[in-house]
């Protein structure tokens, strides 16, 4: 059987996360959790804390920041069922790393080299057989533009990012206001 990649997203505190570790304990299997937050601050430090509280001791644990595809081999051999939580943190972390982003040309390269990794995982986790691996990531396109360059760089990228993994999810869930919704089965198809 061939691995099922699941794309849960959703606004900042939506409950996506939530549903994600429902589905993810709903689904027959070891389980790994994938947490790409680092607490740069106090409010990160609540987060992840809340976090970990929730998720409880069923879980393998891993904190990957940074080359989840470097990771992977390890990663699935711990667990059939994965949970990476979030992509919007993996692109916050590469942004970070990056360092100073001077202008377009810096934004475009910091882009291709978070799209490569993504694409590795992708290609590495599609190879695998049985596994299940549910992505949770912010829905972060649908307010209004930002007022500064970075803002702006990092709220493409992560649509990027977004589009990447949708594109060859099996499932995409949706949530607002804790309510979900599956669209990857309406998704509308045009050809020509």
């Amino acid at each position: 059987m061939k691995s099922q990649i699941i794309l849960c997203s959703g606004g900042a505190r939506s409950g996506k996360s939530e549903f994600a570790e429902r589905l993810a304990l709903a689904t027959k299997g070891p389980k790994a959790y994938v947490a790409t937050g680092q607490a740069f601050d106090e409010e990160m430090v609540d987060r992840i804390k809340k976090h970990q509280e929730r998720r409880g001791k069923i879980w393998n644990n891993f904190e990957v920041p940074l080359h989840l595809a470097d990771e992977w081999e390890n990663i699935s051999q711990s667990a059939d069922v994965i949970l990476i939580d979030c992509l919007t943190m993996f692109t916050t972390n590469h942004m970070m790393a990056y360092g100073s982003i001077r202008g377009q040309e810096d934004a475009n390269r910091l882009e291709q080299t978070i799209l490569s990794e993504l694409d590795t995982l992708l290609d590495s986790i599609q190879s695998c057989e049985g596994k299940t691996v549910i992505f949770v990531t912010n829905e972060i396109g649908l307010g209004i533009v930002p007022d500064n360059k970075l803002a702006r760089y990092f709220r493409d990228i992560a649509g990027r990012v977004n589009r990447a993994v949708a594109s060859v999810a099996d499932k995409l869930y949706l949530t607002i206001s804790g309510v979900t919704i599956e669209l990857k089965s309406q998704e509308v198809h045009i050809n020509g």
